[in-house]
């Protein structure tokens, strides 16, 4: 390409460094630190001692060494040994990076694979998928196909079926059933020979789970065959102790008239079955008393001396909320289960449970099968547990739909509640998420209502996203005092097209951080950026949906703040981060803003149910704005439907004896 200041300019897709050949040069290679044991001084005698042959004689082991002053047999072996490793280590990284792997994928994969990572990585590309971030099919399928791996191989029949079930998790699916493998396999161009090869193989190593139920054959990948199963056992023998918790009545009805609840029957039913069934489901929407019935319970543990009870949620965000709103300790569930960042295991478990005698856990929508079946595998028997969540949301992002199977399970019993209280009835967000709920269209609330819940009526999609422009930016800090940068929310169903997360990120970031600065390798982040954090770090303690703001741009790294010591993110670890100007109303699940603002147009078509906008609507505390047209809004409210999600955590429970 050619530079206006500097001419014809060429960019390298990458660089190998070749072993230096003057004599300063090794003195200064073999002094940088690289190779452990050889310091400055030492390189500087061992230069001075063999001259343009110093790496000869370091290559060729112990021998030669042993012949400088103040070298002894052990050290001698010990830098021969460094100076080999060292080497070896450059050329498979070299090889690497020809195969076309990134510096700090290659880097990954020698410290897992150590010198066979190469003759690995040739015999089958596809086993990547799995060891590398931002290596995926396509990746596999191009080196495959520079290898000359054939189409209709076994190796390729393995990724395949090893990609479709992972791209299936995280669509929500723990397993598919084979007959859809085994068509993935023949619209790919394996054949079934060896397709069926490749499925028995990876049941002999263990990758993979093949399995029976009601007469179809259904495959799993291990971890979530494991999950699957033992979470229904865990259930089961949870269920299997019932508590016998007796609640005397004048403490029921003290802790009652003390929240300020009705003493109903309704109320207390709710209440005696969270304290005295083993396993419960306390549900409903936005104004209906969740967190009221819940202090009573937390309450009337205190006073039968069964309390404190533990208290979690699956993210920080809804922990702090869940702690804010009983005034008492609450942790995330990773925390809680002692999560080992190095081991990646979590050292509660059924080794070493919980010590607790009542478990609440808050947001239990967002509860994935993984992370359920760690939980209740590390709660002991006897130990009473709640589930509150709100069970109209969106299911959770990882596999599964923990509590909806368990709420249609006759083995956990289930406490919904309709009615909305006095103090929210007056709402216009609450009332909006219940018409919603009941198939119908929310009401602008401005006309003689709270004025808390907007309708803002645009078809075209350019004139739509210039209103959100002036919502978010104008109209909600001048009328409201709230903060764009930090306390408003923005909301699209999809990444794609003028409405989409991608496009409004640009737009607000211009207008709301007009004077951020990027660098080479930063991509779309600036500095003065909020971020949202898209995979759960534990050793950052940062998890999947908390939002920060990016502080410094520096020359290698960036330093992001999400509320506690500011964090550093190096350029092969961006991918953790997305901007967050606007989200998608997934990624929203668990959060709350002040306000948020809604975009559901015709645009977003395949994205428009009932419970994506009801689950948008209930993160905002104060304010929402719904920027919709009508044809959208009727088919959001319109269309109840719940994509179905393979799974067979309910079977499991309402099969088992």
């Amino acid at each position: 390409m050619e530079h206006r200041k500097f001419g014809r300019q060429f960019r390298a897709e990458w660089v190998e460094k070749t072993a230096p050949t003057t004599l300063s040069g090794m003195e200064k290679y073999l002094g940088s630190g690289y190779f452990p044991g050889i310091g400055p001084a030492l390189a500087k005698r061992l230069v001075t001692a063999f001259g343009s042959r110093t790496l000869d004689v370091l290559s060729q082991g112990a021998g030669g060494l042993k012949k400088v002053s103040g070298i002894g047999p052990k050290k001698a072996e010990a830098l021969a040994q460094a100076f080999t490793r060292q080497v070896g280590k450059h050329r498979v990284m070299a090889e690497l990076r020809g195969l076309g792997l990134g510096a700090s994928q290659a880097r990954t994969l020698y410290e897992s694979w150590g010198s066979g990572s190469v003759e690995r990585a040739r015999k089958d590309p596809y086993t990547l998928i799995q060891e590398l971030r931002g290596f995926g099919f396509a990746s596999a399928e191009k080196l495959a196909g520079a290898l000359g791996i054939p189409k209709d191989s076994r190796a390729r029949g393995q990724g395949i079926l090893l990609h479709t079930l992972s791209q299936a998790a995280k669509e929500g699916h723990s397993c598919l059933p084979k007959s859809t493998l085994s068509e993935r396999l023949e619209e790919l161009g394996v054949g079934a020979e060896n397709g069926e090869a490749a499925l028995l193989n990876l049941e002999q190593t263990g990758r993979w789970v093949t399995e029976e139920i009601e007469g179809e054959a259904w495959c799993w990948l291990a971890p979530f065959h494991k999950a699957e199963k033992g979470l229904a056992e865990n259930i089961l023998r949870l269920t299997a102790m019932p508590l016998n918790a007796e609640i005397p009545a004048h403490d029921l009805d003290a802790t009652l008239a003390e929240s300020g609840l009705q003493k109903d029957s309704g109320q207390k039913k709710a209440i005696r079955m969270a304290l005295s069934q083993p396993i419960s489901i306390l549900t409903g929407g936005p104004g209906t008393g969740k967190t009221t019935l819940l202090k009573c319970v937390l309450d009337l543990l205190d006073r039968s001396g069964r309390g404190p009870a533990l208290l979690a949620s699956p993210t920080g965000r809804a922990a702090k909320r869940l702690q804010e709103s009983t005034g008492r300790k609450a942790s995330t569930l990773h925390r809680l289960l002692g999560f080992d960042p190095h081991a990646m295991t979590f050292r509660r478990g059924p080794n070493d449970p919980l010590k607790a005698d009542f478990l609440v856990v808050d947001e239990a929508s967002m509860l994935d099968l993984s992370l359920a079946h760690s939980l209740f595998a590390a709660i002991p028997s006897g130990c009473g547990v709640l589930l509150v969540g709100d069970s109209d949301q969106l299911p959770s992002v990882g596999a599964g739909t923990v509590l909806r199977d368990l709420a249609a399970s006759a083995r956990v019993p289930v406490s919904r509640l309709t009615t909305i209280h006095r103090q929210a009835e007056d709402s216009g967000i609450v009332a909006a998420a219940h018409a919603v709920l009941s198939g119908n269209p929310p009401v602008d609330s401005s006309q003689g209502g709270s004025g808390d819940f907007f309708l803002s009526k645009a078809t075209d999609p350019n004139e739509a996203a210039e209103r959100i422009e002036r919502i978010v930016c104008e109209r909600i800090p001048n009328k409201y005092g709230i903060d764009p940068r930090k306390e408003v929310l923005v909301l699209s169903p999809m990444y794609r097209g003028p409405l989409g997360v991608d496009a409004l990120n640009l737009r607000l970031g211009a207008k709301l951080n007009p004077s951020g600065v990027a660098a080479p390798w930063s991509g779309s982040l600036r500095s003065g950026d909020r971020v949202m954090a898209v995979r759960n770090d534990y050793e950052r303690e940062v998890f999947n949906g908390d939002t920060g703001r990016i502080l410094a741009m520096e020359k290698d790294h960036l330093l992001v703040d999400f509320g506690a010591e500011p964090q550093v993110y190096r350029p092969d670890q961006l991918g953790d981060l997305v901007l967050a100007w606007c989200v998608t109303v997934h990624r929203a699940q668990g959060s709350e803003a002040r306000a948020v603002v809604v975009v559901l147009t015709k645009a977003h078509f395949l994205m428009l149910k009932r419970n994506l906008l009801y689950t948008a609507i209930t993160r905002g505390k104060e304010l929402v704005v719904l920027v919709t047209d009508s044809w959208a809004l009727r088919q959001a409210v319109g269309d109840d439907s719940v994509k179905d999600r393979h799974c067979h955590l309910g079977r499991r429970l309402d099969l088992a004896p």
